[in-house]
């Protein structure tokens, strides 16, 4: 089963008004497909922060193999 590294992102402004990315959360999900990997990252992300909608932390998801990452 493949495996993938899931970040989840946040953009913040600086005290000059330039956006930062900046990652909330990283999971390692084995799933079949990318969009299982995002099911069960989303689900864990909640479970963690106590929340029922991840959006509330971050403002996108990103899915890439480890080795896209570096790892």
């Amino acid at each position: 089963m493949p495996s993938f590294d899931v970040r989840f992102i946040k953009t913040v402004c600086d005290d000059t008004g330039h956006e930062h990315r900046a990652c909330q959360a990283m999971f390692k999900v084995d799933a079949s497909s990318l969009t299982t990997a995002a099911q069960l990252a989303e689900a864990d992300f909640c479970r963690q922060k106590g929340v029922r909608d991840w959006t509330i932390f971050a403002d996108s998801i990103e899915l890439r193999m480890p080795s896209a990452w570096g790892g």
